[in-house]
């Protein structure tokens, strides 16, 4: 069976695409996927822990590990029939498909402990797996590209966007006036298209950095940063802080 892991980034990627190309099928598909995760509560738990392992933030490896601890639990405790279930329908969506992979290993260690019972000549490897876990949720964002950004109040980021927009409003693109105006005024449907866009241009453009580099070290950083990135979903309650992070992050690489 796929890792619904991989099944969920795989929607994830179909929405950003079905943007960007104004693919109507798309953006049906992951409607059909939304809806289903809302109807069913054990699809919709299963949801919500996968994202709590893969974004909560530690500076504690104790508390880290106890905090994986809880929801490995909460994963066994899901009904196993629901969950195969759910995740043959995912997959019937997405034929034709390319499953994303990018994360296969972490959703790997995380079906690994959901499923294995302890035992004297298992218990080095599940503890290989939580470990692996617990280093990610304990990952700082790269402090000279994120972390000035995480503070600034939303109103903040408005007011540079504007600024900017009356500084250099002769000069700027149609794209990046049309950004600003929708996070001043659009509504739903634009800021979840802003939003697609202004992440799939900052993720190109780390792309772009790090194809140019050789720096080992800002290498690892960038990929970090990506990888936030790719597990930053669109939420409209959200939207202006981070919609904020994303513009202020694109600026400074």
């Amino acid at each position: 069976m796929e890792n619904f892991g991989n099944i969920k980034d795989t929607f994830k990627n179909i929405v950003v695409e079905s943007v960007l190309r104004k693919d109507k099928e798309g953006k049906k598909v992951f409607s059909k996927f939304l809806k289903t995760l809302k109807e069913n509560k054990t699809l919709s738990d299963q949801y919500l822990i996968y994202k709590n392992l893969q974004t909560k933030k530690f500076n504690d490896g104790g508390q880290a590990r106890e905090y994986i601890k809880e929801n490995i639990t909460l994963l066994r405790n899901l009904n196993e029939g629901h969950i195969q279930k759910g995740n043959d329908y995912f997959l019937k969506l997405l034929k034709g498909v390319k499953i994303i992979k990018e994360n296969d290993s972490f959703y790997n260690d995380i079906s690994y402990l959901t499923k294995t019972k302890k035992t004297p000549s298992n218990i080095d490897k599940l503890n290989t797996s939580t470990n692996n876990i617990v280093r990610l949720m304990l990952e700082k964002e790269d402090e000279v590209v994120v972390k000035e950004s995480l503070d600034i109040p939303p109103s903040i980021i408005t007011k540079l966007a504007v600024d900017k927009f009356n500084n250099r409003y002769s000069n700027i693109s149609e794209s990046e006036k049309e950004i600003i105006k929708t996070i001043l005024n659009g509504n739903d449907e634009d800021k979840l298209n802003t939003f697609i866009k202004l992440k799939k241009g900052c993720i190109e453009t780390i792309d772009k950095k790090l194809d140019e580099s050789s720096d080992i070290d800002l290498k690892d950083k960038l990929l970090r940063v990506k990888d936030k990135l790719l597990n930053t979903d669109f939420s409209l309650d959200n939207f202006k802080t981070d919609i904020g992070k994303i513009y202020d992050l694109n600026e400074s690489i």
